[in-house]
């Protein structure tokens, strides 16, 4: 492969890496004490992603929705969507990579875009593992 093929496909690997976009992601938020190590942001990002992706399913049934669901939020958010009707959710697909809003050594959150909006997911280290503690649209910027 020539150089500058070479360069082009590192570029569009770079491109799809940051969600194909042309400006560069806000800088995270690190005013907390202790910023969770890169490692374990990307683990948290896969986590929200992860979620929005199985959330994002309106045509599944309430039971199989709740169960795919189910081994990714914590038990307190698992009994907030609960009451969810997956028939009511706008969303239908992942439209781009997360956004890092926000990291500690044990909270993690990340804007996930979807094909009606942002979405808001807070991932909470629990246990060793990620996750989910609440999800919402993401404010207005």
């Amino acid at each position: 492969m020539s150089r500058r093929r070479l360069a082009i496909a590192c570029g569009l690997a770079v491109a799809v890496t940051a969600g194909c976009s042309a400006t560069a992601p806000p800088e995270p938020d690190t005013s907390h004490a202790a910023v969770a190590s890169v490692p374990r942001r990307h683990a948290a990002l896969l986590a929200a992603l992860t979620y929005v992706r199985l959330w994002a399913r309106p045509t599944l049934g309430d039971t199989a929705w709740r169960n795919a669901l189910q081994p990714i939020v914590t038990p307190a958010y698992a009994r907030q969507l609960a009451a969810t009707d997956p028939a009511q959710i706008p969303a239908h697909a992942v439209t781009g990579s997360p956004r890092l809003v926000s990291a500690d050594t044990d909270v993690v959150v990340a804007d996930v875009r979807t094909d009606a909006g942002l979405i808001r997911v807070t991932v909470t280290s629990t246990g060793g593992r990620w996750l989910i503690d609440n999800a919402s649209p993401a404010p207005a910027p």
